[in-house]
């Protein structure tokens, strides 16, 4: 019964979440979404660009000259529950997102919990990644950064131009569930 109520707070919460979800990548806005006992706060939003304000790139030789989120994420402390797990998401938006970056395999990801590297890879399909599973989740506030940076290194005279006019869009999600059973 529990897991049901955690469902549909969660729900809630995504439903919440995503209502604001176009505030732009750079903004500096806190957006909260809270459930009864977890904690999801999405910095700077949870969108990568956006229709009106796409993201915008330069040619990076590390995750830390591109884009970046900050999630905080806590359980309450004052909830009967003692722990939970999360997974956070990538999810991209083909609809605005150039083919360009996604076939050529430029479009990287990094996820640092607090200072420490737990995920990265390639973003190469529109699907929903899970960019970083079993996150535990406690009363200590967890920070966790993403960055999503274009791989300069890949990048040739003959496709320069192209890949430097490309956009992306897309968002970040994250699903938390009851360690207590």
């Amino acid at each position: 019964k529990l897991l049901v109520v955690i469902r549909r707070l969660l729900i809630i919460i995504v439903s919440v979440s995503i209502t604001y979800a176009w505030l732009s990548w750079s903004g500096v806005v806190n957006i909260s979404g809270t459930s009864e006992c977890f904690d999801v706060n999405y910095v700077k939003g949870q969108d990568i660009g956006s229709d009106s304000n796409p993201a915008n790139f330069v040619l990076a030789s590390t995750y830390t000259e591109g884009l970046s989120s900050v999630i905080k994420v806590n359980l309450k402390d004052t909830c009967t529950i003692t722990n939970g797990t999360g997974t956070l998401y990538l999810n991209t938006d083909t609809s605005v997102t150039s083919s360009t970056l996604l076939s050529g395999k430029l479009l990287k990801y990094q996820v640092l919990d607090g200072t420490t590297p737990v995920g990265s890879g390639i973003v190469s399909s529109a699907e929903s990644i899970e960019i970083y599973k079993d996150i535990p989740i406690t009363t200590t506030v967890k920070t966790i950064t993403v960055y999503i940076w274009l791989d300069g290194n890949l990048v040739t005279e003959q496709n320069q131009n192209e890949i430097l006019s490309s956009v992306y869009k897309g968002h970040i999600s994250m699903d938390i569930k009851s360690g207590d059973k």
